[in-house]
């Protein structure tokens, strides 16, 4: 009976290790841009491959552009109606659970998204690191393009 009662300990063990060593796994994919004058927001959708939650806790970017490097102001933002009028509020924090997708698609999804301030309307390259509770990091960039000022997605990848 000792040895079964070892033998459990070990597996439990073993499989509360797994899931901590896997964490979570956090990429943005589907990227799109929409610019203003003088902000621009981010849209993705943030999906967690991994078997713990994570959260963004900040965010920053920069831009590229034919004068070089734009220095750039970014926060988390979420999309609130009060009465007929859409307001843009301040977040610090954007969750997403264990093997989910959360939609930063302003209206169009949970209302989360990437607010840009500065000179936007320079930047063709707009680089964005968002910085999770996990000590991981998410870079990925995106082109601004004419026209609609849509952008797809170009590279994404995870640090941590």
């Amino acid at each position: 009976m000792r040895l079964v009662l070892i033998a459990v300990v070990v597996i439990v063990v073993a499989a509360v290790g797994g899931v901590l060593a896997i964490g979570s796994q956090p990429t943005a994919e589907d990227v799109a841009v929409r610019v203003g004058s003088k902000t621009a927001g981010i849209f993705l959708n943030l999906r967690n491959n991994g078997l713990l939650p994570d959260c963004v806790v900040g965010v920053e970017a920069y831009g590229e552009g034919k004068e070089g490097r734009v220095q750039l102001t970014a926060e988390l933002h979420t999309t609130v109606m009060e009465g007929n009028v859409m307001r843009m509020v301040k977040v610090d924090r954007v969750c997403v659970g264990p093997l989910s997708v959360v939609k930063m698609r302003g209206a169009e999804g949970e209302g989360y998204h990437v607010m840009v301030f500065g000179d936007v309307e320079k930047v063709s390259v707009f680089h964005v690191y968002l910085k999770l509770e996990s000590g991981k990091v998410v870079h990925f960039h995106v082109m601004a393009t004419e026209g609609s000022q849509m952008g797809g997605m170009h590279e994404s990848h995870s640090h941590g």
